[in-house]
């Protein structure tokens, strides 16, 4: 309704400026007085308590004073109005009206947008009990990146928390810490369960003569050259994400992130794949989680077998 109301007060406003011919100070006067009429009229059927309409509008209004509902909008609108006479463009009712209706418009957008992201959120923990989701959604909102919080979260599992680390999370900055954490180790065992499968079946470092188990291979003596570079080439990754923790001293927290901080953001994308739309990253991100959980079940189960069989798998 209210969309509809922009549009056609827009449109009358438009129409007024661009009219052909000179506006006569009569017709000037009678267009703000219609234009007072339209909004005393609009206002008074609307939040009437007689109709439902009225009843309902009236339930959604929050009991505030009238001047701080609207001490956004006035000076939303003030601005546009001192843009227009940058132009040549004179305030009238009848502008006034068409910029308010629609910065209202834009505004109840914008928290239909909240509540329905919030009801995604709590919609999709479908594994955790009541007491949890309210504690982890007050942590979501205060993070900057909710999406990548928030990513992972696919039917059937729903949220994806087997070990209840999450359960007694204390602070959001300790939540986006378990989401580093996750991200890093679904990526070492992606790493891990690929590795295992080519690695059994041709080794391409050293002639290729390493025919062990995976589980005992890195103990190998051509390894022992091997190792140091690997462990050079992740420290230098790991040092600079020190930037990414809050200062432990201040407070007394330890292991926790910066609000601010992307989980799993290390600033290394050579291919370009990183999405710019908002949604895709998000998906994209999602992909990485469940093939992360999937890799670590499937390395931790081909160790576990090697372990008892002693015997390579492939």
């Amino acid at each position: 309704m209210m969309r509809s109301v922009s549009l056609i007060v827009l449109h009358s406003f438009f129409a007024q400026i661009h009219a052909n011919g000179p506006v006569t100070s009569d017709a000037v006067d009678s267009m703000d007085k219609l234009a007072d009429n339209l909004v005393d009229k609009l206002v008074g059927r609307v939040m009437s308590l007689g109709t439902p309409l009225g009843r309902a509008a009236q339930s959604m209004v929050p009991q505030r004073p009238l001047l701080s509902q609207f001490r956004g909008t006035e000076t939303q609108v003030r601005a546009v109005q001192d843009n227009l006479r940058m132009y040549g463009i004179g305030s009238s009712p009848l502008q006034n009206l068409a910029i308010t209706a629609i910065d209202v418009n834009n505004r109840a957008r914008g928290r239909d947008l909240s509540v329905k992201a919030k009801s995604e959120i709590v919609s999709g923990w479908s594994t955790v009990d009541d007491r949890i989701k309210k504690r982890l959604t007050k942590l979501v909102d205060q993070v900057e990146a909710k999406d990548s919080v928030l990513a992972g979260v696919t039917a059937p599992m729903g949220y994806f928390d087997p070990l209840g680390f999450t359960a007694d999370c204390p602070t959001a900055g300790k939540l986006l810490f378990y989401r580093e954490v996750e991200l890093k180790h679904g990526r070492v065992a992606m790493l891990a369960a690929l590795g295992i499968v080519v690695g059994e079946q041709y080794h391409p470092l050293f002639g290729g003569d390493i025919d062990v188990p995976a589980y005992v291979a890195f103990q190998q003596t051509p390894l022992e050259v091997f190792w140091p570079a690997v462990v050079a080439a992740i420290a230098i990754p790991e040092v600079f994400s020190v930037l990414s923790f809050q200062d432990p001293t201040k407070g007394g927290r330890t292991w926790e992130m910066k609000l601010d901080h992307t989980p799993g953001d290390i600033g290394f994308d050579p291919l370009g794949l990183k999405p710019t739309d908002p949604q895709e990253f998000k998906e994209m991100q999602t992909k990485e989680l469940n093939n992360g959980r999937l890799a670590m079940i499937a390395a931790a189960g081909m160790i576990a077998q090697e372990l008892v069989t002693g015997q390579k798998l492939f």
